[in-house]
């Protein structure tokens, strides 16, 4: 059976990260590296041309942009005047108040970002930094959910102008098509 006779699975859909909690199946782990990419088959797009403005906005246009500048300061003076009316109604006593408690959470952030950032200074310094992941060696004989796999040879494979996976009687079948001279 190829790959063109399969049909996705319900759960597959839905789930599309269920493979990580099959049953049996083998942990996915690291390629050994350098890994070697083939080169694009295609030409890279360029970049759009910039768009050049040659005329002038129309008066309309200009009158639009004032009538939203004016909008903009008269919500900066909606938003003054009823600051004005919360200083006048509060005493200078709990503007204090608020201040300090602002001024005390800044500073205890800020002493906290510079104590975070010596502690990850120090361990880049004691050169600690990756230690703790493990790398995984790569396992090329079964799949994520537990199929045995068969590769062709490693020279076919990187030379092989296309690779199609299929399967045939429970195993996954990489195949390599005719080799790039």
């Amino acid at each position: 059976m190829d790959d063109s006779q399969l049909e996705p699975r319900g759960l597959a859909r839905l789930f599309p990260f269920s493979w990580l909690a099959v049953a049996g199946s083998q942990p996915r782990t690291r390629p050994q590296r350098p890994i070697s990419f083939t080169p694009s088959r295609v030409e890279p797009i360029p970049p759009p041309p910039s768009p050049q403005r040659t005329e002038r906005p129309s008066a309309a246009a200009g009158l639009a942009r004032f009538g939203v500048w004016v909008l903009v300061a008269a919500g900066w003076l909606v938003f003054a005047a009823w600051w004005g009316i919360v200083l006048r109604r509060e005493s200078f006593a709990a503007l204090g108040f608020a201040l300090g408690v602002l001024a005390s959470i800044v500073v205890v952030c800020a002493i906290g970002m510079t104590l975070w950032t010596r502690h990850n200074m120090r361990i880049a310094r004691n050169g600690k930094r990756g230690h703790s992941s493990l790398v995984i060696p790569m396992r090329w004989e079964r799949d994520a959910l537990g199929r045995p796999i068969e590769l062709p040879p490693q020279a076919v494979a990187t030379r092989a102008a296309d690779v199609r996976v299929v399967m045939r009687d429970g195993v996954k079948v990489y195949v390599a098509s005719e080799v790039k001279p």
